[in-house]
């Protein structure tokens, strides 16, 4: 089987190297590799990952001996972007089962041979994702615009080959800052896999914009309904957004993603009422949970004492401790902890670095506890610093919970959305949905973002549910439908999959 895919070939710049190194991988192995110039196989192991669209491979090991540079260099991760390749399997080759990329720039062939049917099958189906399943943004129609802000817009969407809707963030180049483009891309594929944390199913960069495409969350947000229900909760609504937010928060934290932007809009619910954190635009992963990191941001009314005072030392993941106290209080009260109408930004950030919180007389005490402990000034006195989520878990205000159900979202919610209406869009702000929501791109990126973003691409793996056996003909026959039965998307990290995290 030989299947074409006739594209210019791009130049990775070093900036779209870091981000690709910064992605997790959805494949990762060993296999052998022959050798460049002679028909011989090599007789050490090569590791394989493939990142976004890209096949990134190097010699397996390490070397303690000094003054070989020809042996580092040769062990230099080399980048092969598998939208630019023709693949064929060869099973009557002493060497296992082959797999050869034909480059389309200059015809040259690179074979990678595995152990097992299994495992060249799992690499054929990833193949097959980045090269088939890729949509074009023509198979997309526009519905409405769903909002807007600082960084781009948000368009509902027909998807016309799986008919699904989903939700399409465009983000301008040139408007936005390409670390941050970068950064949201990679926090999204990373976190995406929890049942309460919006994931990314595409990323494309078509033109002069890039595209985030998530599914579509039809229960609108958490501020559109705190609004609709006379601006406060009940504790056990609040309780059980806390619970579904916390596992969210968990989640990001246990691989050292920091949020940075926890508020009511940003808390998304679906048709049946769970929600999905959103809006990845202002994350950051970390090198570690103790890492600090001192760049400004977020919004005002929920900004933690060590952003407002802009401490010397920096923030860390207890920015998402102290947001969330915010959020349980303005979820029970109707507006957040320090909110003043008509005060001013300083004045707000004083009250935030040196006033305490002023708790309502109907407030139980296990919630006001809970509030307290997270809003403490000091980042290092808040629960949940040291020994992280499971401090809060534990707490009084969330004893009896079964967190195992909360997890399968067996808990019922406090409120289901109304019905979308005919035009999807009644669990939305007018003022946006009312306004045009056309999107203008050609298939091509633009020439001067080409180096940059060439490996911005990505399509949601998905699951596994066994492999492919057969001859040569028999998996080449299967391809097509292999993309249901053979990817498994590899997050944990092993030997094969090097590359820092990304600490922009």
């Amino acid at each position: 089987m030989v299947v074409l895919f006739q594209r210019k070939t791009s130049t990775l710049s070093d900036e779209s190297k870091r981000f690709l190194d910064s992605l997790p991988p959805t494949f990762s192995n060993q296999l052998r590799k022959q050798r460049q110039f002679l028909p011989v196989w090599s007789s050490h192991k090569y590791c394989l990952v493939i990142k976004s669209t890209f096949l990134i491979y190097r010699r397996a090991g390490q070397t303690k001996r000094t003054g070989m540079s020809a042996f580092w260099q040769q062990n230099t991760p080399r980048y092969l972007n598998l939208q630019h390749c023709a693949m064929e399997l060869i099973d009557d080759n002493s060497a296992g089962y082959t797999i050869g990329l034909t480059l389309m720039s200059s015809r040259s062939t690179i074979y990678f041979a595995a152990d097992t049917e299994k495992d060249r099958a799992k690499f054929v189906a990833q193949m097959d994702a980045v090269q088939q399943r890729m949509p074009s943004l023509n198979e997309f129609t526009t519905h409405k615009l769903l909002g807007r802000g600082h960084y781009g817009r948000v368009v509902l969407a027909h998807h016309v080959v799986d008919r699904q809707l989903y939700a399409i963030k465009e983000m301008k180049l040139g408007q936005v800052r390409t670390k941050v483009v970068f950064a949201e891309r990679a926090v999204m594929e990373w976190a995406g896999d929890h049942p309460f944390v919006m994931g990314l199913e595409y990323a494309l960069a078509r033109g002069r914009s890039v595209f985030l495409i998530s599914k579509f969350m039809q229960g609108g947000d958490l501020f559109l309904h705190m609004q609709k229900n006379g601006g406060t909760f009940q504790e056990d609504a609040v309780r059980f957004y806390a619970a579904e937010l916390l596992l969210a928060l968990e989640h990001m934290h246990k691989m050292c993603i920091l949020h940075r932007d926890i508020k009511p809009e940003n808390v998304l619910l679906d048709s049946e009422g769970h929600i999905k954190l959103a809006d990845m635009g202002l994350a950051k992963r970390l090198a570690s949970r103790a890492e600090r990191t001192k760049t400004a941001c977020g919004t005002d009314m929920y900004l933690p004492p060590e952003m407002a005072g802009r401490h010397p030392g920096g923030h860390g993941l207890s920015v998402d401790l102290w947001q969330f106290g915010c959020i349980l209080f303005e979820l029970y009260t109707g507006y957040p902890p320090f909110f003043l109408p008509q005060s001013s930004r300083k004045s707000l950030r004083q009250r935030i670095l040196y006033q305490p919180v002023r708790f309502p007389t109907d407030m139980s005490s296990e919630l006001k506890s809970l509030v307290t402990a997270l809003l403490e000034k000091r980042q290092e006195d808040r629960l949940g610093y040291d020994a992280g989520i499971s401090d809060i878990k534990a707490h009084e205000f969330f004893a009896g919970l079964d967190w195992d159900l909360v997890y399968q979202r067996q808990l019922e919610p406090p409120l289901v959305p109304g019905p979308p209406g005919k035009e999807l869009v009644a669990n939305f702000d007018v003022q946006f949905t009312d306004q045009p929501h056309t999107i203008y791109a050609p298939e091509e990126i633009a020439s001067c973002f080409e180096r940059d973003f060439v490996g911005f691409d990505y399509v949601r793996p998905l699951p596994s549910s066994g492999a492919m056996t057969g001859s040569r003909t028999a998996v080449s026959s299967a391809s097509s439908s292999s993309r249901a039965s053979t990817v498994k998307d590899v997050r944990e990290s092993i030997e094969c999959s090097f590359g820092p995290a990304n600490h922009e």
